[in-house]
């Protein structure tokens, strides 16, 4: 191939991926490695086969992260930049971005969804090659990876706004593979019928005994895949079927809020009674990640801070929230990011992790993004009173140790408003904020658009507000460039995103 690897076609050509160990063990597949590669002809013998390269999934969503951060918070208005920024973070923040930013790369969400795709297009005929892979274990796993692409589905089409939609694994490179876009409406009509048809072959947990949740957090059970449709219910304003979807997580009986004092526990440990799916690290096994690096940093320089905004919704009340100081937020005057660093409440015993020990999870949803989820769509139903909201909000405040009682909003404007806030202090750093604020703006074409240009434009200077204010008007503007290193691997079929189409390179 005469085309850079970070085009579509490589990203979804099958590479084979043996994982050593994936089998030996209860928690073994957090060791796995990178072996060698086989051609598809010899691999899809044996069931440990197939759950070999349903690991490597999570082996490569591990390699999303920095982007569930970039693309999550940064052009949001929770986190700021901190000393160890790089240029193309600043680009970003300040909505200087051109179509060479590698922020704008999308290679690893679309390796992601070549190794499903592997999976379950390969999986099915493996029943035919192992008589122990029975058909309701190909099943289970055909549908984890399923569920796996639509989450990476999900990520691209709200930052990209329409994307390939690729289903199938690429494995000749005589086949030409130049790929269009797809309309976010049919890519949204697709994981939501995907999911649907999933959901009732996912497996509930996995984990043998109830002290070792771990797989039970780290893997897409059932309950992860219901706060995936949740979310994308959410996003497409379907907002009964978004609260029926987080009545079956409630329902389970399997989750429930942590306690004011076990709260830092989401992340000083992780895999707690509220997580529901958790991208896994594991230290021992010399897997860190670099939340550490980019949120505290032993040097003192860190990529990204709380932004001045979140520090005023954690202070906005006469009464400490235990969610701030030592907590989210180091200290009023060292705003670096704690939750991903300590071992407990800095100032309550709390330590930095030590080396070794740097392998935070990275949470896509847990019980309180469900209750807020689940709120937020009975607002948009007109609940009378908002009472759901108001309990909810009420409940997550009360666990943060607030006494002082909660306004209650007037309107449904005041109402999601509230829950934005809400969100936005209970998610700090956790890849949620702009797509809250894009999900509130977007809703009833665009409802609410002016609030999010003003929300975005708190803090800008006024010689610059002009130019931003310019740039936000155009809707097109919230979402990124496609690369341009995939516009020129596609050969003219693929399309820069709207708004990126005159700007000169």
């Amino acid at each position: 191939m005469n085309y850079k690897s970070s085009n579509i076609r490589t990203l979804m050509k099958v590479w084979v991926i043996f994982l050593a160990g994936v089998m030996a063990g209860c928690n073994s597949w957090l060791d796995l490695q990178p072996n060698n590669d086989r051609t598809t002809a010899s691999y899809w013998q044996s069931k440990e086969e197939v759950e070999n390269v349903l690991m490597s999934c999570y082996v490569k969503m591990r390699n999303c992260l920095e982007k569930y951060v970039q693309w999550g918070e940064l052009r949001g208005d929770g986190l700021a930049l901190g000393t160890g920024a790089t240029t193309n973070d600043e680009k970003v923040k300040r909505l200087d971005i051109l179509y060479d930013n590698p922020i704008c790369k999308w290679n690893t969400f679309y390796e992601v969804i070549g190794c499903a795709n592997s999976v379950i297009k390969y999986g099915p005929q493996v029943l035919e090659r192992d008589a122990t892979f029975s058909k309701e274990l190909e099943a289970a796993y055909s549908a984890e990876a399923v569920v796996l692409r639509s989450l990476a589905y999900f990520w691209l089409v709200r930052t990209f706004g329409e994307v390939p939609l690729v289903t199938e694994p690429y494995v000749d490179d005589e086949e030409p593979f130049f790929t269009p876009k797809t309309t976010e409406r049919k890519i949204l009509d697709q994981i939501i019928t995907d999911l649907k048809e999933a959901i009732p072959h996912c497996k509930p947990g996995y984990s043998s005994t109830p002290s070792n949740n771990w797989e039970d957090k780290g893997r897409a059970t059932r309950w992860a895949a219901y706060a995936i449709l949740a979310d994308i219910y959410l996003w497409d304003e379907k907002y009964q079927e978004c609260v029926d979807a987080c009545d079956q997580i409630i329902a389970s009986g399997k989750y429930d809020l942590l306690d004011e004092e076990n709260w830092i526990n989401l992340f000083a440990e992780g895999n707690t009674m509220e997580g529901i799916f958790e991208l896994q690290w594991k230290g021992s096994a010399n897997q860190e990640n670099n939340l550490y690096s980019w949120f505290y940093s032993d040097a003192e320089k860190p990529r990204f801070v709380a932004s001045d905004k979140t520090v005023d919704l954690y202070t906005r009340y006469a009464e400490m929230d235990l969610r701030y100081l030592g907590a989210t937020v180091v200290d009023k005057d060292d705003k670096r990011i704690w939750k991903y660093v300590g071992t407990g409440i800095k100032g309550l015993g709390g330590t930095v992790r030590p080396s070794g020990q740097r392998d935070a999870n990275w949470i896509f949803y847990r019980y309180a993004d469900v209750l807020l989820m689940r709120a937020e769509a009975l607002v948009m139903l007109g609940e009378e009173d908002f009472a759901t909201a108001y309990k909810v909000v009420g409940d997550l405040r009360a666990r943060a140790g607030y006494t002082v009682a909660l306004p209650k909003p007037q309107g449904q404007k005041e109402a999601l408003e509230m829950l934005l806030d809400e969100r936005q202090r209970e998610f700090v750093a956790e890849g949620k904020r702009w797509f809250d604020l894009l999900r509130f703006a977007r809703r009833n074409n665009w409802q609410y658009k002016e609030d999010l240009v003003e929300i975005l434009l708190d803090g800008v200077s006024a010689k610059d507000r002009p130019v931003w204010k310019a740039k936000l008007s155009d809707v097109n503007s919230y979402y990124l460039p496609i690369h341009k290193d995939e516009i020129e691997a596609n050969a003219g079929v693929l399309e820069q995103n709207p708004y990126y189409q005159d700007i000169e390179f």
